[in-house]
């Protein structure tokens, strides 16, 4: 595959202009997080980093590949950073820890929901987010199969769906964080994670029949 000319642009960045683009994009995150994407414009950010709009488009085709590089930022600060999957790895402790410190990552559940909401009818940013998305989903997919064996995971576990289940449940607590709804029990919370974790070990249920969807809708 081609490299592509944000890409290119990217790798030839000076010292100073990489140092600008870092600090738009935590500035983006902060305002996109506190103040809604939607409701935060270029010109909104510009004024607030004391730069031309310009500026801004110099790095980003627009807002939402700011927003894409600001959560893509956050992902790789607040989780991967943290994440051990390797040889040496244990992904029950791993999975464990990540979910005594959920909070920490609020503002990056809230950037993800935001652009999520403005997907639904904004192609721009439903197909930056998306692109995003897949290529942290589609490297820690990578990362856990040729992992699997050493780390004990089950041969009959999906391992895509014990992915996305479990990046569901990450992005899941940022909708009821938006609510004002969140766990209890920091420690209770991690529990259950941990629980999770370790089912993947398990050979699967043989009590558990396969059936096929119903067709129609249920009738009392």
């Amino acid at each position: 595959m081609s490299e592509s000319s944000p890409d290119r642009r990217r790798r030839k960045e000076s010292p100073k202009s990489r140092a600008t683009r870092e600090a738009l994009v935590d500035l983006a995150a902060e305002m996109f997080a506190e103040g809604g994407y939607v409701q935060t414009s270029i010109r909104d950010i510009s004024r607030r980093a004391e730069v031309t709009s310009g500026a801004i488009y110099g790095h980003f085709r627009n807002k939402a590949d700011l927003l894409a590089a600001a959560i893509s930022a956050r992902t790789t600060d607040e989780l991967e950073a943290r994440s051990v999957i390797g040889e040496e790895a244990d992904y029950i402790e791993t999975l464990t820890r990540l979910a005594l410190g959920y909070r920490q990552r609020r503002q990056l559940r809230a950037l993800i929901l935001q652009g999520a909401a403005a997907a639904q009818t904004d192609e721009e940013t439903r197909q930056s987010l998306r692109d995003e998305q897949l290529g942290h989903l589609e490297d820690w997919l990578k990362q856990y199969e040729e992992n699997r064996d050493r780390m004990g995971i089950h041969p009959s576990v999906d391992m895509e769906a014990a992915l996305l289940y479990t990046w569901a449940v990450e992005l899941g607590l940022g909708v009821l964080e938006g609510i004002g709804i969140e766990p209890r029990s920091v420690q209770g919370w991690s529990e259950v994670q941990n629980r999770l974790a370790r089912s993947l070990q398990l050979p699967p249920d043989p009590q558990v029949r396969r059936r096929r969807p119903r067709t129609g809708p249920a009738t009392p």
